[in-house]
């Protein structure tokens, strides 16, 4: 009887840990695909928010387009002081908040202006006292202590050209990158993104990333805005007249034309007017801008997309984007030391900006480019 009962024991036992492990198993099964489901809810929703970031990203490049329009800005000069060069006002949308801002493209030297050189053209600038996108090329490059041998150049330019024939003796053509690791193939013509300097003999990857400030690659030939230069492209432009120049184009731009900023020089430095305009020729420098690249920031939900294009209205009355950048920043990315912010990061941190605001009596504020130096931290 003993042995009956417990065996009936040890089959209860048996079948109470079965169904324990049963349930457990279950419980595993169901825990399982709930954590599945939920995987795919959350990103069901953050698809949806990239997607409804990415469209409100779009409609600032409408914003922009108006901004820029004939309807809305002067065309025959561009200046800080202008809509276009104010940031976009801070427009929070249900359930975040669309920032952006808009550079002068024509700020910058153009590196697909070296197209347009060839020997003769080359030696001459060289050999004068006129400024060209060479010679610009060459002084920022020593402003920036970089190397600045004409060489320098001369690679730039073999690189765009569409021959085969070095330009000087310091050129570089396919027969000069067929042993280069990783092999290049010579462009032959012009560049869509400055980032494609780095594959030239003799840049640096590290140098092309500090030159992204102050370069730029249109799709046609473009002069320097004299209005919105930076000081580092202004010294550039400088020729031998080197500080001086910067803080006389600073005291005294806007100009309403080139003829203005020639009066000028002509007038501060006690320069021959023939001289001077043919030092900065409108092929150099210019007063107005036909290019523009535009930032945007929005954080939607748990989205994050910034969205670079560059618009161009040459021969528009509203500007088209030709090219358009759109980068999704990592909601894990650690915040930035305030020293570590890009120019347009520090545009957006409001609480610093707001204080330097009440610190300042407003009569005083004068208009700042809001993209003046995109790109130059990044």
């Amino acid at each position: 009887m003993k042995d009956i009962n417990g065996q009936r024991g040890s089959q209860r036992g048996v079948a109470l840990l079965a169904a324990l492990i049963l349930t457990l198993a279950v419980a595993l099964v169901l825990s399982n695909i709930f954590y599945h489901h939920q995987i795919d809810v959350a990103q069901a929703g953050a698809s949806v928010h990239r997607d409804q970031a990415l469209l409100l990203a779009l409609s600032g490049e409408s914003w922009a387009a108006q901004m820029l329009s004939d309807a809305q800005d002067d065309r025959s000069v561009d200046e800080f002081g202008e809509d276009w060069a104010q940031a976009m006002p801070l427009l929070p949308v249900e359930g975040g908040i669309l920032t952006g801002c808009i550079a002068d493209m024509q700020a910058r030297i153009n590196l697909n202006n070296f197209a347009s050189y060839d020997a003769p053209t080359l030696r001459l600038e060289m050999n004068s006292e006129n400024m060209g996108t060479a010679k610009v090329w060459i002084r920022l490059l020593d402003i920036l202590e970089f190397p600045a041998d004409p060489a320098r150049v001369a690679r730039i330019i073999d690189w765009l050209d569409a021959d085969s024939a070095t330009v000087n003796s310091w050129g570089a053509e396919q027969p000069d990158y067929d042993n280069r690791r990783p092999p290049r193939v010579v462009a032959n013509t012009r560049v869509s993104d400055v980032t494609e300097l780095a594959a030239i003999s003799g840049y640096e990857v590290w140098e092309v990333q500090r030159l992204a400030a102050w370069s730029s690659a249109l799709p046609s030939d473009t002069a320097i805005n004299i209005n919105t230069a930076s000081d580092e492209v202004l010294l550039a432009l400088s020729g031998t007249l080197n500080e001086p120049f910067v803080d006389v184009v600073l005291d005294n731009r806007p100009f309403n034309t080139v003829a203005d900023f020639h009066a000028v020089i002509t007038r501060e430095f006690l320069l021959a007017p023939a001289d001077v305009s043919a030092r900065w020729p409108p092929s150099i420098v210019d007063v107005k801008t036909d290019y523009f690249e535009l930032y945007l920031d929005v954080t939607l939900g748990g989205a994050h997309i910034e969205l670079k294009s560059i618009m161009s209205r040459r021969g528009l009355k509203e500007p088209v984007v030709i090219s358009r950048a759109i980068t999704l920043v990592p909601a894990s990315l650690p915040d930035k030391a305030p020293d570590k912010l890009s120019a347009a990061e520090a545009l957006f941190a409001g609480e610093d900006r707001d204080e330097e605001i009440d610190r300042t009596d407003a009569s005083e504020i004068a208009p700042e480019p809001a993209c003046l130096m995109i790109g130059k931290n990044s």
